[in-house]
């Protein structure tokens, strides 16, 4: 088989997982309970909101990328990276392959600023473990407050030595594997992820709000939506869709909650994704994959 024909099957494969999956949990939650969820037309300002948080997360996200580049010597104004970034968006989320979005910003930065694939490649990653271990983070800020069955200083104990360890862990991947010696540029880059993951968790709570959720579970539900975006990045399925909503339902389960909320707030944001990532498509124009004349 081809390259470009296996990159189809593993579409065709991610595609069959996702509807496996989302038909599978919708088999388990209650369909009369949403079928009786009423969207009503003033709830449309939460949507708009989770759809304005969701975007404001992704411009956090390409600042945070320019540090990096800029760091290894890539200068790329502002407005010209977030154009790109959101194409390779676009690109991620329909093109056939889990990278290929990603791939074609390595392939116009290499082509147009002579920047070393290796080095892209590097920073690529250092980006998407630096965004991991933020929302690792967060996650051990949450835990506590969860209704979990463990002892409660048990919880404590394992949140704070697991936050020690990510932040450690944060400063010393950039001071010894990327040679980040500014304390600005590193708590810049702090900072950038921190406003990503917390926005997108502003989003969720919008989205929540808007299927009217219960406010007392508000933590619970934030907190498997920041495991479920782990879960999300395993690219056995179609843009997380399907990964998302089965993570939602069983580890709401686990802590005897109600799925439903969180199953359909899963999937409205999948939906939120994919609207966003269509803005990518006005922006591919700006960078064809080839050498520009003169560059």
């Amino acid at each position: 088989m081809s390259e470009r024909g296996k990159k189809w099957a593993k579409l065709a494969l991610q595609l069959l997982v996702s509807g496996a999956l989302v038909v599978f949990v919708l088999r388990q939650i209650d369909i009369e309970q949403v079928r009786a969820l009423h969207l009503r037309p003033e709830g449309l300002p939460w949507l708009l909101g989770a759809f304005v948080l969701f975007n404001l997360s992704k411009i956090a996200s390409a600042l945070r990328l320019n540090v990096y580049q800029r760091h290894v010597g890539i200068i790329l104004a502002e407005g010209e990276n977030l154009k790109l970034y959101y194409a390779g968006m676009f690109l991620n989320q329909f093109l056939p392959g889990g990278i290929g979005g990603d791939g074609y910003k390595i392939l116009v930065l290499h082509r147009r600023l002579a920047a070393p694939v290796k080095t892209l490649i590097g920073i690529t990653l250092a980006d998407r473990v630096s965004g991991l271990t933020i929302l690792l983070l967060l996650l051990c800020g949450l835990t506590p407050m969860l209704p979990l069955p463990w002892p409660l200083g048990a919880a404590w104990a394992l949140s704070l030595s697991g936050a020690a360890a990510l932040v450690l862990a944060f400063i010393l991947g950039h001071r010894l594997l990327l040679k980040v010696k500014s304390n600005a540029r590193m708590a810049s880059l702090f900072a950038y992820g921190m406003a990503v993951q917390l926005s997108q968790l502003v989003c969720m709570a919008m989205l929540l709000a808007w299927l009217h959720a219960p406010a007392q579970d508000g933590l619970a539900y934030l907190a498997v939506f920041l495991v479920s975006s782990v879960a999300a990045v395993v690219p056995l399925s179609f843009g997380g869709l399907g990964a998302r909503e089965i993570t939602f339902f069983y580890c709401l389960s686990l802590m005897n909650l109600e799925p439903t909320h969180g199953v359909l707030a899963s999937s409205a944001f999948f939906l939120v994704t994919l609207i966003s990532s269509l803005l990518g498509a006005f922006f591919l124009k700006n960078f064809p994959p080839r050498r520009v004349q003169g560059e």
